[in-house]
């Protein structure tokens, strides 16, 4: 089956739109977290409403998981409080922050940006910011923007893949790090349709598309795990 990995839209409802239209061509979308901005104008609660009936009307089988941008701040306790807004969605086909997928044989897992402990067992997981150390969560400054919890969570129960976003622009789209396969397509504000991976899970193969260039990737994974060799191309709009 393919999915169709997207991240940080930050209330950027013309991509929305375009995953809305994109999405019938996927067995599954995950969307890593950032579906809110605290930026912009329009106020925190209507971003709220705007997303979650978006996200009720969803059609096809989608994995989100929360953001620090989806986190809603309490003024009782001056601290920033769990996206509980995405816990109450009436969509079956949308699994959330410590939810479960199971389809065609893949399991996957959504870890929300304030989740503690890290982990569970899944052959994917998605989650925000990948693990501190990786190129994609490091910013092409050099500066790592990751959470140094999620690495010994990985460690511990090895998923297959780890989608990911946070990093805007990440030092590289992908990493493979002892058998487990990190994602994260990155951010490019001004283009028409968000960055995005898809991923054909017979094969692993994994093809990342932006505004001015597509690179595919083939990871080779232990023998053990009996997937294809390693093979990346790359190609310019």
């Amino acid at each position: 089956m393919t999915i169709l990995h997207v991240s940080d839209f930050h209330f950027n409802q013309r991509w929305f739109d375009w995953l809305l239209r994109y999405a019938p061509s996927h067995d599954l979308v995950v969307l890593s977290g950032d579906l809110l901005d605290h930026a912009v104008a329009t106020p925190q609660r209507r971003q709220i409403e705007w997303v979650t009936a978006w996200l009720n009307a969803f059609p096809r089988p989608l994995c989100v998981c929360s953001g620090n941008h989806d986190l809603e701040w309490d003024p009782l306790t001056e601290r920033w409080a769990p996206a509980y807004w995405l816990r109450g969605l009436a969509n079956p086909f949308v699994r959330t922050d410590g939810q479960r997928l199971e389809l065609n044989g893949l399991s996957v897992l959504s870890l929300g940006a304030t989740t503690r402990p890290k982990g569970g067992e899944a052959d994917a997981w998605v989650v925000h910011a990948a693990p501190s150390g990786t190129r994609v969560a490091t910013h092409l400054s050099g500066t790592d923007w990751g959470d140094p919890d999620l690495g010994p969570a990985v460690r511990r129960h090895a998923p297959r893949l780890v989608f990911t976003g946070h990093v805007h622009t990440p030092r590289h789209w992908r990493e493979l790090q002892h058998g487990t396969l990190f994602l994260n397509p990155g951010r490019e504000g001004g283009a028409s349709f968000p960055n995005h991976i898809l991923v054909e899970t017979d094969t692993m193969h994994c093809r990342f598309v932006g505004a001015d260039r597509e690179e595919t990737f083939a990871p080779r994974f232990p023998a053990s795990v009996g997937l294809v060799a390693d093979n990346t191309t790359t190609a310019v709009a």
